[in-house]
């Protein structure tokens, strides 16, 4: 039999529908006896077994027991008004006052008990919590016996962050085979590190001073699957976990060393090193990770290569920062070769360096006020070629010089003046909407949402007033999220994601593929859009590997009704192979370059035609 634990008193389905049954024809029959005898006494004292009747029932059958009482009560009341007003019974009356005060008593009573349920339920909630943290305590001091394995030990009672260096290690995302970190817990580390400079940033007049950067090397074992083909996984299992004891003990304490996918570490440090030191600590992790092939006079033939990656030079986002390392790795010879070196600075750093908060608001100001800093819109279409709708973003354009967003979004988050660069964005963009669905109603328009945005407590308010201002209609509007913002940080934005879904937004993923993507979480976000970063497709035409990925990413959006955007497309050959795996839309050169807001409509009307 089902049981219902949301029930007080008989929990059993089939139980609480017979005695549901048995009190309202209890009751039924109880009123007929009182209406047709015409002894006064009889009639009173089968009104008090009403009243109990009714009582009982409110109390053991819940709110559903309540509501039939309290109409057959009023069942009750009305037969009596008509007694009382037409036939002028002499009980009427009595019977009249007893079926009000039972009315009003039920409902005291049903209040009393939802109260009464809802603390019992509160404290079964808290015992429920109290035993998971019982019980993560109990994994916890497991999970420690088992990190603790794999600490630098000479070290372990004399230095004073060691602590924070094994708390890292005690979460849920432990690789089980060599219980150090995993890719999820080495990417949040590193988002964490991340909000907090921006945090320090936005409070500091002079954020470049007290930026606070780490790096990141991506170490890994050369040739991993002919060296798996030779020995078996069963022994690479035991090379690999040779391999993360030797790197944890050779590693700084205070580093964090994460398994990322077979034998491919991250060390996560936070440390200031020259680049000579990077190397040089970079040579020592891979002497002693190659050190687990080798025993006594026998050794096998393998090579460890690594590479670096900055925040912020390289890159503001955690999961990229880990892929650029990788990438910069896969480019080295061996482990000999000096690694390749960050990028050089990006187009417009100069403008915002060494500039006070005040400095780089004033820059942004004049920007907006002169027009340096404009709305473009970049046309997506089908593979038919046909016009859909656009991406709104910003550019910036100082002394003939195009500011690369990422420099100049990074200056306005770090001064604290993202929110206006976000209103800026919106109110242009939504105008837009609204001047291209005169001409067509069915074009849509993305906008991108930083994670900024998405943590203001107003933002809601704010996106709601812009878009009655704006009299755009919302059922074309697709705001673009930030993939690591769904994955780092949907703990903190989720409430704001959630009200944005009732409001008939539609949502894509954004830069799908830039950094470390997770399958498993699309499915359980507000989006219905998927888009595929342009760094991503634009090894579609010469990468067989990315070639696959990109088919089995596409059927599996399609399986889940999520519609896929590719971003960044350049060439015919990337279009075809795209048109060919299923994509459903397409942005980039070859579609079409992006359009300034005085050209829109022009180029809607010519498009339509």
């Amino acid at each position: 039999m089902r049981q219902n634990n949301s029930r007080l008193f008989i929990k059993n389905d089939a139980a609480y529908v017979a005695v549901v049954f048995v009190s309202v024809v209890l009751f039924i029959a109880f009123l007929a006896i009182q209406i047709f005898t015409e002894i006064t006494m009889t009639r009173i004292f089968v009104g008090i077994g009403l009243m109990f009747l009714a009582f009982l029932m409110n109390v053991f059958e819940g709110k559903f027991g309540f509501y039939i009482s309290f109409a057959l009560n009023f069942v009750q009341f009305m037969i009596y008004t008509y007694e009382y007003i037409v036939m002028k019974s002499e009980s009427a009356p009595v019977l009249l006052a007893m079926t009000f005060v039972t009315m009003v008593i039920d409902m005291l009573l049903q209040y009393c008990i939802i109260k009464i349920a809802s603390r019992i339920q509160g404290i079964e909630a808290e015992k429920r919590i109290e035993r998971g943290k019982a019980i993560r305590k109990e994994l916890e001091e497991e999970m420690f016996s088992r990190s603790s394995l794999i600490v630098n030990h000479d070290v372990m009672s004399s230095h004073q962050v060691l602590s924070e260096a094994i708390g890292r290690n005690l979460t849920n995302s432990i690789d089980p085979l060599t219980t150090l970190p995993g890719r999820d817990m080495i990417t949040e580390r590193a988002d964490k590190f991340i909000r907090e400079d921006i945090a320090n940033m936005q409070e500091s007049e002079t954020p470049d001073e007290v930026c606070r950067p780490f790096t990141v090397i991506y170490l890994a074992l050369d040739h991993f699957d002919n060296i798996t083909r030779t020995i078996g996984h069963k022994s690479m299992d035991l090379f690999i976990q040779n391999m993360a004891h030797r790197l944890r003990e050779a590693a700084d304490p205070t580093d964090m060393v994460a398994r990322i996918d077979d034998a491919d570490f991250v060390i996560l440090f936070k440390r200031v090193l020259s680049k000579e030191s990077e190397t040089k600590y970079a040579d020592k992790l891979a002497k002693e990770a190659s050190r687990a092939f080798a025993a006594g006079i026998d050794s096998m033939n393998a090579s460890i290569r690594y590479g670096f990656a900055h925040y912020p030079s390289d890159s503001r986002h955690a999961g990229e920062i880990i892929a650029i390392a990788e990438e910069r790795m896969s480019r080295a010879a061996s482990a000999k070769d000096a690694p390749v070196e960050e990028t050089s600075e990006l187009p417009g750093a100069e403008v915002f360096k060494d500039k006070t908060k005040d400095e780089i608001v004033a820059i942004f100001e004049r920007a907006i006020s002169d027009g340096s800093i404009h709305m473009a819109y970049q046309p997506c279409f089908t593979a038919e070629r046909r016009l859909v709708g656009f991406e709104a973003f910003l550019r910036f354009e100082k002394d003939g010089l195009n500011i690369s967003p990422q420099v100049f979004l990074a200056a306005a988050e770090n001064a604290g003046y993202m929110r206006r660069i976000g209103s800026y964005s919106m109110e242009n963009s939504l105008s837009a909407l609204t001047a291209i669905n005169r001409i067509d109603p069915k074009l849509t328009m993305n906008i991108n949402i930083s994670n900024y945005q998405l943590r203001e407590t107003d933002f809601i308010q704010s996106f709601s007033n812009i878009v009655s201002s704006t009299e755009c209609n919302v059922d074309n509007l697709i705001l673009d999220l930030q993939e690591e913002s769904l994955i780092t940080s949907l703990a903190d934005i989720r409430m704001t994601i959630e009200e944005l879904a009732t409001t008939g937004v539609k949502m894509a993923l954004d830069n799908f593929g830039r950094g470390y993507s997770s399958f498993n979480a699309i499915p359980l976000l507000p989006v219905s859009i998927l888009k595929l970063d342009g760094n991503f497709t634009s090894d579609l035409a010469t990468d067989a590997t990315v070639r696959i990925l990109t088919r089995s990413a596409i059927s599996l959006m399609h399986d889940i009704d999520i519609s896929v955007t590719a971003t960044g497309v350049g060439h015919e050959d990337q279009f075809d192979i795209l048109v060919g795996s299923g994509c459903d839309k397409f942005q980039g050169l070859f579609m079409g370059p992006a359009i300034l807001t005085d050209d829109l409509e022009a180029f809607v009307l010519k498009t339509n035609t």
